[in-house]
């Protein structure tokens, strides 16, 4: 069964959770990993055990263009996509694959989350408008041809954008009710920062891009006016709260200030180019 299946993986920052991720599955399945934090050390020990692993060294492109550059080299019908802090159960990808291969066409298909595993479904199969972004399986050549996700987004709503592209071209998102992950949502992801500096750095530009990609998805979809309307009122409050903070919190008027930033480069048309001075 996993002979049609590739496992990818993106990691920034990440070793602790990929070294634990590749030795707890099956190593009759292939892997992907595009390290965009150039761990040349992460490499070298993947390499030395792990003949189904392929290792692959980017400075810092993104979340999308990783998944984009792991398309690219997959020779499998199907490629899975994993976060490294997403935890997946033994028959997880066994049920994915079972579902996906009853269907005819998708976009992409997501396992439910543990915390639903109570409820009760009428049905396996799910169609749903969106999906978990952090465990997401695709037909590779699906992927391709809808050409994956945007280049021009750096950091988040790559995935909406990716759902929406699916939607205007008929291609469904369907979550598999009795397949499960978990995902924890933290602030700073699954990367692990050498300092305080290096991790508040990471949470500014978590607020720039956050607000460069929404204006950006916006205004691809639906308009630059929508944009600017979906927009502008976030855009005040924001001001509002960097004029307040400047004389009771530093760090969050920073934190605002990149905002404001990220939003105005959006608008004015600039790219998503804001990066880590730490990489």
């Amino acid at each position: 069964m996993y002979k049609d299946l590739t496992l990818v993986i993106p990691s920034y920052k990440s070793k602790k959770l990929i070294l634990n991720h590749v030795k707890n599955i099956s190593k009759k399945i292939k892997i992907i990993i595009i390290e965009n934090s150039e761990d040349k050390n992460l490499k070298k020990n993947l390499n030395k055990k792990n003949k189904n692993v392929k290792v692959v060294l980017k400075k810092n492109i993104g979340y999308g263009n990783a998944i984009n550059t792991a398309a690219n080299l997959v020779k499998t019908k199907y490629f899975f996509v994993i976060n490294p802090d997403t935890k997946i159960y033994k028959k997880t990808l066994k049920l994915l694959l079972k579902s996906c291969k009853k269907m005819k066409r998708f976009g992409a298909v997501s396992p439910n989350h543990i915390n639903n595993k109570k409820k009760k479904y009428k049905h396996i199969i799910i169609e749903k408008e969106t999906l978990t972004g952090g465990a997401m399986l695709f037909d590779t050549l699906t992927f391709k041809k809808l050409e994956g996700f945007d280049k021009n987004i750096f950091l988040y709503y790559e995935d909406n954008d990716y759902f929406t592209k699916c939607r205007h071209n008929n291609y469904k998102l369907y979550m598999i009710s009795n397949s499960y992950h978990y995902h924890e949502k933290k602030s700073n992801g699954s990367a692990f920062f050498k300092n305080e500096k290096e991790k508040k750095y990471a949470y500014y530009l978590a607020g720039w891009h956050g607000q460069w990609s929404k204006f950006y998805y916006y205004k691809k979809y639906f308009g630059y006016a929508k944009a600017l309307q979906k927009c502008l009122p976030n855009l005040f409050v924001n001001l509002l709260q960097f004029i307040i903070n400047i004389f009771i919190n530093l760090n969050k008027a920073k934190y605002i200030y990149f905002k404001i930033e990220g939003l105005l480069a959006s608008i004015m048309g600039f790219s998503s180019f804001k990066r880590s001075k730490y990489d």
